[in-house]
């Protein structure tokens, strides 16, 4: 029984062992980290007609759901797998962008025109369009995520690795929109409900453009009789196709360019030149003036773009280039020939009518760029020609004649202006060093008055300090004599205070004495008192000569003398 045991015991393992070598030989599927894995099941249920991707795992054909990096175990008879790479969408780099300041005049000219695009590794983005899926409504191209249908979806795919699935899904990638500082990004709907046009009349100066001049306005000839109007499309609403009003600030920003196109236009003022030198005789401009002569002027106007009107510019003129074609180059030759033929030629050479003329041109042409939605800063006359009626405007024949007359006319104006100033000039030097020697002779009189000044006061301070010293002597003298009374007084005090301290202290001891006497009983008995209180045996020497002598009965001698006088003393009480 046990044997048996063992022998299945060991059967079970050794086929537990053969079953994780095939599994691992045989079922195991391996992704790269680079890669990711599409499933193809070999076995199951047809797919629908028309169906190239299973959307159930039990369908046979290409799964939709992929593998990414990792170990699976997949039974090789019923699954089969395709490796594909990662998509991998850049996120950019910030330091090798191309800003503005590197940008040269033909790449301003192309930025001015929405053809040029920053150079750099910009962030990029992925457009997905899905293969499969439902077929979507007639017309709609662009369809979302979860609707499941078919086409280029509005969702994008950021900087980032993902699993895509390629059978299902093609990625294509574009740069991300990235809007410098100084620009705004205009947005424009590419999809979306056409809004309706209105008409909207046009300004009184701007009737002279045509169509070549301005976008959206009728021709003359076939405009009706009326009022003249411009089809301008309007802004769109969300949801509407066309240019939307709100702009997007500088920084990046990740839209569909399927769904949305984005132009790029600088914030700031702007440099439009038309000088003769540079520009074609069909663009110069030239009119004649009141007198007959012919002008021929070259202006810059500086003109900017505020950022709360750059979407009705893309709108009606689609780039900064249109602007310049279609209004600030036509208004400014039209200007300048209406204003410009009511000034007479010499008002043109002369400084004063000169800076009136452009004065009239910038606020004419502040006006009509205000109702287009632009702002000028000033329309600066840069060149100025003047060519005589008979002349010809490449030699100037009687424009020289006219230019010398009217200098020669203002020179000698500026002559006697000139002399005049220098009289009044040299009258004022004769005056003005007549008040100098007034100068003089006031400081000198001030600074003897001053010197009389300082003596005077320094006088007074004297007397006053010897006045001053003198009271204080005075008040000095007082005040020691006051000191000495006080000091011949308390001599006295003191010498009777002293006095009387010694005679009570004899009294004292007088006093004491008598109760000291009155104590013993009398004089005698305080004298023996003081005397056996003073005494002192150890300070006696005591000599003995012997027997029979005086030297030798001192002791009782002593004893006998004591006994004596006190009983003497005894008697007498």
């Amino acid at each position: 029984m046990r044997s048996a045991l063992r022998i299945g015991l060991g059967m079970s393992m050794v086929m537990l062992a053969v079953s994780a070598a095939i599994a691992w030989f045989a079922m195991r599927v391996y992704v790269p980290e680079d890669c990711c894995a599409v499933l193809i099941r070999k076995m199951g249920k047809t797919l629908p007609t028309g169906r190239l991707v299973a959307t159930e795992s039990s369908q046979r054909g290409i799964q939709e759901h992929v593998l990414g990096p990792g170990r699976y175990f997949f039974n090789p008879i019923v699954w089969d797998y395709e490796l594909k790479p990662l998509l991998e969408i850049p996120a950019g780099d910030p330091s090798t962008w191309e800003w503005t300041h590197s940008l040269d005049e033909k790449q301003r000219m192309a930025m001015r025109t929405g053809t040029f695009k920053f150079q750099g590794k910009f962030p990029m983005i992925g457009v997905v369009t899905r293969r499969v899926g439902k077929e979507p409504p007639i017309g709609e191209t662009i369809v979302s995520l979860a609707s499941g249908m078919r086409g280029v979806l509005t969702e994008v795919l950021t900087p980032g690795t993902y699993r895509v699935n390629p059978y299902l899904y093609d990625v294509q990638l574009e740069p991300a929109v990235v809007i410098p500082s100084g620009f705004v990004g205009v947005v424009t709907n590419l999809f979306g409900k056409q809004p309706e046009t209105p008409q909207t009349p046009v300004l009184p100066e701007l009737r002279g453009l045509d169509s070549s001049g301005l976008a959206g306005t009728k021709p003359a000839e076939t405009a009706p009789e009326g009022p003249i109007v411009s089809y301008v499309r309007p802004l769109a609403n969300p949801g509407e196709r066309g240019t939307v009003r709100d702009v997007l600030q500088p920084g990046v920003y990740f839209i569909n360019p399927k769904l949305q196109k984005v132009t790029i236009i600088e914030i700031g003022f702007n440099e439009f030149s038309q000088l003769p030198s540079s520009q074609k005789n069909n663009m110069a401009i030239s009119f004649p003036s009141d007198t007959g002569f012919l002008i021929q002027v070259g202006v810059t106007v500086v003109w900017g773009v505020d950022p709360r009107h750059a979407a009705e510019i893309i709108n009606e003129f689609g780039n900064i280039d249109g602007v310049m074609d279609k209004v600030i180059g036509p208004q400014l030759r039209s200007i300048c020939r209406n204003i410009g033929s009511t000034y007479a030629a010499r008002d043109f050479i002369q400084g004063e009518k000169r800076e009136q003329f452009q004065k009239d041109l910038t606020t004419a042409l502040k006006k009509v760029c205000r109702a287009k939605n632009l702002e000028v800063l000033i329309a600066l006359v840069r060149e100025l020609e003047v060519h005589a009626p008979s002349g010809s405007p490449k030699t100037g024949e009687g424009s020289e004649d006219l230019k010398q007359t009217i200098q020669q006319s203002y020179i000698a104006i500026e002559n006697q202006i000139t002399k005049a100033k220098q009289r009044e000039a040299a009258a004022i030097r004769a005056q003005l060093e007549e008040e100098r020697k007034k100068v003089d002779i006031a400081r000198e009189t001030v600074r003897s008055q001053s010197r009389l000044l300082a003596a005077n006061v320094m006088a007074e301070g004297d007397k006053a300090a010897a006045e001053t010293e003198a009271a204080a002597d005075l008040a000095v003298a007082a005040i020691q004599q006051e000191v000495a009374l006080l000091d011949a007084r308390r001599t006295e005090i003191l010498g009777l205070a002293r006095t009387d301290v010694d005679r009570m202290k004899n009294d004292s001891e007088a006093q004491g004495y008598e109760m000291l006497v009155n104590a013993f009983g009398g004089g005698q008995a305080y004298n023996l008192y003081t005397f056996a209180e003073n005494f002192r045996p150890e300070s006696i020497r005591l000599f003995f000569a012997g027997e029979g002598t005086f030297w030798t009965d001192l002791s009782r001698f002593q004893d006998l003398g004591g006994a004596k006088i006190l009983s003497d003393a005894a008697g007498s009480k």
